[in-house]
């Protein structure tokens, strides 16, 4: 289907003006989401250096205990039993 260019500026401008509604219908709920994606990340920049600090307490130790205890399971042939 072929237009002429009078055609094809008068859809674009209809188009632009079709754009720009459902854009305006959306610019509240925009709003709120920009706001929100910017508090995530302040917490997640919060989280950071706590995670970090979890880590450096944690990793070396538990990545020891951890392969001792898949030691010890797979030597009881996974038959752990009750906690005492």
């Amino acid at each position: 289907m072929m237009f002429s260019k009078e055609e094809s500026r008068l859809r674009f401008w209809e188009a632009t003006a079709e754009k720009e509604a459902i854009e305006a219908k959306a610019a509240g709920l925009r709003g709120q989401y920009d706001t929100l994606r910017q508090q995530i990340g302040e917490l997640q920049a919060q989280l950071r250096p706590i995670k970090d600090q979890i880590k450096a307490i944690e990793r070396p130790a538990l990545s020891d205990l951890d392969m001792e205890r898949a030691f010890l399971a797979r030597g009881l042939g996974k038959q752990v039993g009750e906690r005492p």
